[in-house]
This record gives C-alpha cells, structure tokens and sequence, in this order.
C-alpha cells in the first residue's frame, strides 16, 4: 500500500456514506487486500453482458491475476474505490461496485474502469464511484482519466455525457469509444504529488 496515495485520495469528498437512490445507503471507501472474496462475489453477480462491457470479451471467472491486481489498487500510479451496502449490524457488507485507474507508463494520463453489480444498476453508484476516481486521480497527479466503452453499452454512455465526458470513436475499433476528462489537475492544498514511474 501507498500511504501518500491513501492519504491524498481521502481528501476526495465522494470517500463517504450515500443514500440509495431506493432507501439504504452504501459507503465508498478504498479497496483492500481483505476484499479479496468480496471481489470474487461481486464477480459472480455481474451478468454475462456486464462482464462483456466490463472486460470486452467474454469471462466466466475472474483469473487470480486480475483479481491480485485489483486489491492491491492502492498506489498513485494504481488506484480503486470499492462500494459497500452498509446493511445492519448482524449482516455483513456486500460489495457492490469497484471503481479503478491506472496511470499510463510515464504519463499523467490513466485509464479508468468501472464495475457495478447488476442488482444495484440506476442506484448511484456508478456516478459516485466514477465522480470519486476522478477526483482521486487527480489528487495523486494525474491531468486526465480515459477508458474504452463498448457503443452498445447505453448505461454506461449515459453516465459518461452525464459526468461530461468527450467521447470519440476508437480509430483502432469502430464498436468502442473512448471516453476521455480532460479536466486540468488542481492541487489540493493537502496532496502530495509523486512522480509517474
């Protein structure tokens, strides 16, 4: 774990408790190795389309590799949020969403990715996670955040035009767009600005 990029990345105000959009609430906070079985299970309840969208091929289990390198998301130059459903006290957490950039080698860009579990779609969390990476990118350094979305994944071009996003089409693949917030970086008066490696 990145301390520094922990640190900077509290200072984002979309690092709190929310409101379900339909009564509850759910807290982003960073991800952890301790969330290792939670991203199994929140694998496990993306539907096949949202596994296609998500990875743009077809996977019926999350490879130990790829699920290694998201809970280990906690540098400036790798970094993920996670959204839990804060259910009472006797039921434990439910993982609903992850939200993760990564820093393009020697570059203050990096590409973002974004999962939500398909029983809490239109519930806000998706915006709130992408509003929330965004912010944490940019208090880790970086000047803009892109990622690939597949044209028939609606949902999710909403969502972009809704938080601004230009959208071109890939010249590599007519079936993508690539979304892309050129917003500048700001430094916060608290971050603390490492060098892209």
């Amino acid at each position: 774990m990145d301390a520094i990029a922990t640190i900077n990345a509290l200072q984002s105000s979309f690092i709190k408790t929310w409101p379900l959009v339909h009564g509850g609430e759910y807290e982003i906070r960073p991800i952890s190795r301790d969330d290792h079985d939670a991203v199994l299970d929140l694998f496990q309840h993306l539907s096949s389309q949202s596994r296609y969208f998500r990875y743009a091929h077809a996977m019926s289990t999350l490879p130990e590799t790829l699920l290694e390198q998201i809970i280990s998301s906690s540098t400036s130059d790798d970094f993920a949020l996670a959204a839990y459903i804060k259910k009472d006290s006797n039921d434990p957490e439910s993982l609903v969403g992850i939200s993760r950039y990564v820093r393009d080698v020697n570059s203050t860009r990096g590409e973002f990715s974004l999962s939500v579990s398909d029983d809490y779609h239109h519930e806000g969390i998706g915006s709130h996670l992408m509003q929330g990476i965004l912010d944490c990118a940019k208090l880790n350094g970086l000047s803009e955040i892109y990622g690939y979305v597949i044209k028939e994944n609606h949902d999710m071009l909403v969502l972009m035009r809704h938080l601004g996003y230009e959208l071109h089409t890939d010249e590599d693949d007519a079936k993508i767009y690539i979304a892309t917030n050129q917003t500048a970086y700001v430094a916060h008066p608290n971050s603390i600005v490492t060098t892209a490696t």
